[in-house]
C-alpha cells in the first residue's frame, strides 16, 4: 500500500513539473511553443524588412510590443506591432527602414488570449 503511495505521489510531482509557467519564464528563454523569425542566434541576410514572433495559440494584439535595438543599445525606428494571417499566432513588426548589416537584439511582449503575460527576446546577426 505505501509503494502505491509513493508512486501516485512522485506521478503528482511529475505532472506539475510538466506543466509550463509562462510568467515565470526567464528573459531570454521565451514561453513554450513561440518561435521567432529570425530564430536566436541566427545570421541572415540583411537587409532585414521584418522581424516575426510566432505562438502556439492567439494573443491579443493590442498589447503587444516589440522593441529592437542594435549593438550600441541604440533603437531601431520600427512601425506598429501587427498580426501576420488571420488566426492571431503570429506578430509581426517592420523597422521603418530595413535592418543593414549588424547585430540585433528583440524584446517582445504580448498577452495571450486568456490575458496571461508573455514575453521574451532574442538576438540575432544580419550580413
Amino acid at each position: 500500500m505505501t509503494t502505491r503511495f509513493i508512486s501516485f505521489g512522485l506521478f503528482g510531482l511529475a505532472l506539475l513539473l510538466a506543466v509550463p509557467v509562462v510568467e515565470a519564464a526567464p528573459a531570454g528563454n521565451p514561453a513554450p511553443s513561440v518561435m521567432s523569425d529570425p530564430e536566436p542566434n541566427a545570421t541572415v541576410s540583411a537587409p532585414l524588412y521584418m522581424i516575426h514572433v510566432m505562438f502556439g495559440n492567439p494573443v491579443d494584439v493590442k498589447t503587444a510590443k516589440m522593441n529592437v535595438t542594435d549593438k550600441s543599445g541604440k533603437a531601431v525606428d520600427l512601425g506598429e506591432v501587427m498580426p501576420m494571417g488571420t488566426d492571431g499566432k503570429t506578430l509581426m513588426a517592420m523597422p521603418k527602414d530595413p535592418l543593414p548589416a549588424g547585430n540585433y537584439h528583440v524584446q517582445w511582449q504580448a498577452a495571450g488570449a486568456d490575458g496571461k503575460p508573455l514575453k521574451g527576446e532574442f538576438s540575432f546577426t544580419a550580413q
